[in-house]
């Protein structure tokens, strides 16, 4: 009976040895397993070094790309389209996605690592954690009140925040991988995915009109900017989308889709302008009135500038937030065309004496005798002058005060930040005895040929030199045939608005007189490139004489005489 407890102990002791030499034998696999994955991770990080950020651009064949793929006839989002395909663009969109799949691999290699890590710790538990002995836990909760033992964990934190603020200066901080939200790689977290969903919702995906080479395939960096082009468009839609209102505040955004946007609405808008530039030098119309159609729809949101509904919405909107008087419109007065008017500089009206003031006032009847002055085909240029009043300069100005108010601006630094700009477009008609449009005029002005295509061929311009025969050919056409006044510019002119308070000004254009004596119709074109508004126009008809050459001229001619008679 005696030997009964000592067989019980001996079994007990041996189940004890075997137990923990079933635990020596996990701890030593486990060991040799985390020590391989170490290694796998060092070699890992020394062969994917970070990816190289910067892209290299090549401005001129971007734009050489962007004019050949435009006609006379290109719709807004036809320019948009061009411009979201452009080789800088696609140049850009590629690094993007080259820069975001880095980051998911490194995010998604970090929460492996931490799996691991959690894995490990579970199978190196103690024997006495596996027993599940609650009294451990005592014994820490009685270390935790040791002072020592809190101004050890206190040293312990401190070295940890020092140490992640070494890895951030350093940009080695595995915490910018970590927080990172991404779209397929954390829950619920909105990204171009997200929008491309709420697009075909919405019936603009794939892009309206929009086709390709083949029809059918559209790559990645192209269809990236195409969603960022046609969410642009759709903002309001997407912007006021349940799911995006819940997940901002949450911060479940991804950045690496989101920040883009920001810096793709920059570079489209640098190349809208130039693309009316280009419309302008090639003198068309139509292009550029499409152009500037296409900058209003990226600024303000919105699928189509003429859209009834867009422009009900844009007045109501502007109505709720400045009044009646706050929707933008520009108020014309005292239009006038002819001899140029000389302006008194502002240094000369600030030291003029009361006497000279009084001068002035007598000589304002002589300046209104030297503007009735024919002008003459002879002259060097004509001078088309408006003033223009801001109907909602008050409205707005009282708006920007308050905002500043609100976020603690000062007003003379947030009104600073402004910027309004217009376009005026001018075209010329001659016009018959009757006063109808004559149809077959050349489109003479300025003593130069009127065909501009071999001016800018002449003149070996820039742009000409970037245009292929078929765009050539396609332009050219657009000046063939009648009614060719209706579709050629004379003057584009932008003028820009950095005073939000500013209530009135006076616009002064340039323009060359026709060569041929008549009657003349100017037509004067207003757009705005901020707003959904209506477009101001204006005509103005002048009698242009026949002038007197200079005596320069003259004896140029003279000579020429001289030489035929020789």
């Amino acid at each position: 009976m005696a030997s009964l407890p000592i067989l019980g102990g001996i079994a007990l002791l041996i189940g004890l040895i075997i137990l923990a030499l079933k635990f020596a034998q996990k701890s030593s696999s486990t060991s040799t397993t985390s020590s391989s994955s170490s290694t796998l991770t060092k070699k890992a990080n020394s062969t994917n070094k970070p990816l190289n950020r910067k892209v290299t651009l090549n401005p001129e064949a971007d734009a050489k790309y962007i004019l050949n793929t435009l006609t006379p006839q290109s719709t807004p989002l036809e320019i948009l389209y061009a411009i979201a395909t452009s080789p800088d663009n696609i140049t850009v969109a590629t690094k993007s996605l080259e820069l975001r799949a880095d980051v998911v691999q490194r995010k998604l290699a970090h929460l492996a690592e931490v799996a691991k890590k959690a894995e490990d710790a579970q199978a190196n538990a103690t024997l006495d954690e596996l027993l599940n002995d609650d009294d451990d836990d005592a014994w820490a909760n009685d270390d935790e009140d040791d002072e020592a033992a809190q101004a050890a964990k206190a040293a312990k934190e401190e070295k940890k925040k020092q140490a992640a603020a070494l890895a951030k200066a350093t940009g080695k901080d595995a915490q910018d991988v970590t927080k990172v939200m991404l779209e397929g790689v954390d829950d619920d977290v909105l990204g171009m995915q997200w929008v491309k969903k709420n697009l075909t919702a919405l019936g603009v995906w794939p892009p309206p009109k929009y086709t390709t080479n083949n029809n059918i395939h559209m790559d990645a960096p192209t269809e990236r900017n195409l969603i960022m082009t046609m969410g642009r468009l759709n903002a309001r839609a997407l912007n006021s989308h349940p799911e995006l209102l819940q997940a901002g505040p949450t911060g479940k955004i991804d950045p690496t889709y989101f920040q883009s946007t920001m810096e793709y609405r920059q570079r489209v808008g640098q190349q809208l302008d130039n693309v009316l530039r280009f419309a302008c030098t090639l003198r068309s119309f139509q292009l550029a009135c499409a152009v500037l159609d296409a900058i209003v729809m990226f600024k303000i949101g919105c699928m189509d500038a003429h859209s009834e509904t867009e422009l009900k919405w844009f007045q109501n909107f502007m109505e709720d937030k400045y009044g009646k008087e706050g929707t933008p419109k520009l108020i014309l007065e005292d239009t006038y065309l002819g001899v140029p008017t000389e302006e008194p500089s502002k240094e000369k009206e600030e030291n003029k004496t009361e006497a000279e003031k009084k001068e002035e006032e007598k000589n304002k009847l002589v300046q209104l005798i030297a503007q009735s002055r024919q002008v003459t085909t002879t002259d060097d240029k004509m001078s088309l002058e408006m003033q223009i009043t801001r109907q909602h300069a008050e409205a707005f100005t009282k708006e920007k005060l308050a905002l500043c108010q609100r976020q603690g601006i000062p007003p003379q630094i947030g009104m600073q930040a402004y910027r309004e700009s217009w376009f005026i477009i001018v075209r010329a008609y001659k016009l018959n005895e009757d006063g109808s449009r004559m149809s077959n005029w050349d489109g003479a002005m300025g003593g130069s040929n009127p065909n501009h295509f071999e001016v800018l061929k002449e003149n070996k311009h820039a742009i000409f030199d970037m245009l292929t025969e078929d765009t050539i050919a396609s332009f050219e056409k657009e000046f063939v045939g009648s009614d060719v006044s209706d579709r050629k510019v004379i003057v584009g002119w932008p003028f820009v608005i950095s005073n939000v308070a500013q209530k009135s000004g006076k616009v002064k254009i340039h323009l060359p007189p026709p060569d041929v004596p008549g009657k003349y119709e100017f037509s004067v074109t207003i757009k705005s490139q901020e707003f959904l508004c209506g477009v101001e126009e204006f005509k103005l008809v002048v009698d242009i004489a026949q002038g007197v050459k200079k005596k320069k001229e003259e004896n140029q001619e003279e000579d020429k005489e001289g030489k035929k008679d020789k």
